[in-house]
């Protein structure tokens, strides 16, 4: 499952699951605080959970370095660019904090240990709820010019990305310009949009006033591909193989370096 809905409001996978862990830990220590009659004091958890932010977003931009032209990109943690093995950061600094706190020890060991727990139930029912991967569906589309096009007939034979979007979707519109980029940046990559739900005149309304231009650009008026991906939110972007099997998706968008994570594993040779 890559994003979990509830109502109006769509999260990321891994942001729930931070979610639910670090509340469990923050309820759980308050619980035992009120217990002992102690004093309350969260700054370890804060401390825990914000290290391992700071850890997984610095691996990333680490790893990625040169998919960032300037310092305010870095800092813009809006495209999802953490790499989770960074996250380890928050291990030495909540070792440090419980030592430190010798009066809070046991709170803060049950506390952190309800937020491991509570993380790979979340993780394990996540990903016992994800549908099996299946093949695209033999979906019509059809071209700013009102034809029709079968989905296979595009998607066949090419590693395809398809990116689910709408103009009045502001994180879709952030990240138009990377997609349009991608375009010539990754030769193998076949970059299609369908857009979701609008008529073909706001699309061009829209792509014309952007000054966007994209080979393959197709309305799905139905929004079968949504309903397809069992995900209301936008932008979604689903990669496919040659033979039109789902390999990865991604919830939210994307900027040059989280795309390039989404799809470099799936690349044949030529990764910038």
């Amino acid at each position: 499952m890559d994003a979990v809905i509830i109502g109006p409001l769509a999260l990321p996978a891994p942001a729930f699951v931070t979610l639910i862990a670090f509340f469990s830990a923050l309820l759980t220590y308050q619980w035992w605080q009120k217990r002992v009659d102690g004093e309350r004091s969260e700054t370890t958890l804060w401390l825990t959970a914000l290290s391992g932010l700071l850890g997984a977003r610095l691996a990333f931009l680490w790893r990625y370095q040169e998919q960032y032209p300037s310092v305010a990109d870095m800092l813009d943690v809006r495209d999802g660019g953490w790499w989770w093995p960074g996250a380890a950061l928050a291990i030495p600094v909540a070792a440090v904090c419980v030592w430190r706190q010798s009066a809070n020890r046991k709170g803060l060991m049950i506390a952190l240990g309800a937020s491991a727990t509570s993380a790979t139930v979340a993780l394990v029912t996540l990903l016992a709820l994800r549908p099996a991967a299946s093949p695209l569906p033999d979906t019509v589309l059809t071209t700013l010019q009102g034809e029709p096009v079968a989905l296979h007939s595009v998607t066949r034979g090419h590693l395809t990305l398809i990116n689910l979007w709408a103009s009045w979707c502001p994180p879709c519109r952030r990240e138009m310009p990377v997609l349009q980029a991608a375009q010539s940046t990754y030769p193998t990559l076949r970059v299609l949009l369908a857009n979701q739900g609008e008529n073909s005149a706001t699309v061009q309304r829209y792509l014309t006033e952007q000054g966007l231009h994209f080979n393959f650009m197709f309305m799905d008026p139905h929004t079968q591909l949504g309903q397809y991906a069992g995900n209301s939110g936008l932008p979604l972007t689903l990669l496919v193989d040659a033979d039109g099997n789902e390999l990865a998706r991604h919830f939210g968008p994307l900027s040059n370096a989280s795309l390039h994570h989404f799809i470099h594993p799936y690349l044949s040779g030529e990764t910038p």
